[in-house]
């Protein structure tokens, strides 16, 4: 399935599951709850996953270990998958519509590995986070709406204010749009954008997540979805630390000298 949705084919999920069902004498529920482990794992690997089988916790390892191993005997799909992450935005990109809701079962997969370690053959997040005429796109996306609803709303003075200030002004401010609310109050934007569905994790810097504490009450985390389809937008006001679930993936390290004996 993974492969056909990468390679932009259609299919319907029942087709694989029910087999599998008949096949080994279990719930075609069962199996399909068994398939979002997959994807929990797959999410764990940093990979993408299939979009209609939602990440679920509570892996078995044993699971875990048959996931990784079927994943590294397939190189074709993790070539899809840095294909997918490094391919460059169409031209022309639908114009954002309304918000979505984030969905109430969007949870993050288990992180208990049982002592175990997920390798990462492909860390397509990584990837695509690096994309930089994707991550444009997406900001692009943001500072039209912003000025067409401020527009809509009779704030034509503040449209013309909104700013991509991760292009006016560099990267490093911790957010990439300055736009304002209907009464002129300032609203900092930082935009992550994936090709993915709505539950694609992302990365975020430590910047982005200090600047959001800092201004928890002006900013928002507007993640747009599934680009290069009709795009897709949810918005996470305030806090990072408290509207993600945040996991730490590297450090900055320096040496420490040896105390003298």
């Amino acid at each position: 399935m993974l492969r056909l949705e990468l390679t932009g084919q259609q299919f319907s999920k029942v087709d694989f599951y029910r087999p599998v069902s008949s096949e080994i004498g279990r719930s075609e529920s069962a199996v399909e709850y068994k398939f979002s482990n997959i994807s929990a794992v797959l999410a764990e690997m940093g990979s993408v996953f299939v979009d209609g089988f939602k990440p679920l916790a509570n892996v078995q390892g044993l699971l875990r270990e048959k996931v990784e191993d079927r994943f590294s005997q397939e190189p074709e799909i993790r070539q899809l998958m840095i294909r997918l992450a490094q391919t460059e935005p169409r031209d022309s990109v639908a114009r954002l519509g309304d918000p979505v809701s984030i969905p109430r079962d969007l949870v993050p997969p288990s992180t208990d590995t049982r002592g175990q370690r997920v390798g990462v053959a492909v860390d397509f997040n990584a990837l695509e986070a690096r994309n930089r005429q994707r991550g444009l796109a997406g900001e692009l996306l943001v500072v039209e709406r912003e000025r067409r609803v401020l527009d809509h709303l009779g704030r034509g003075d503040l449209a013309e204010r909104v700013s991509h200030v991760s292009v006016d002004e560099g990267d490093g401010l911790g957010y990439d749009v300055r736009s304002f609310t209907p009464q002129g109050r300032e609203r900092f934007l930082e935009v992550k954008t994936t090709v993915r569905s709505l539950r694609q994790p992302f990365y975020v810097s430590a910047n982005e997540v200090e600047f959001s504490v800092e201004a928890a009450d002006r900013f928002s985390l507007v993640r747009i979805f599934h680009l290069d389809r009709t795009p897709g937008f949810y918005e996470m006001p305030g806090s990072l630390r408290a509207t993600a679930e945040l996991r730490p993936d590297s450090y900055v390290a320096w040496p420490r000298s040896s105390k003298a004996g």
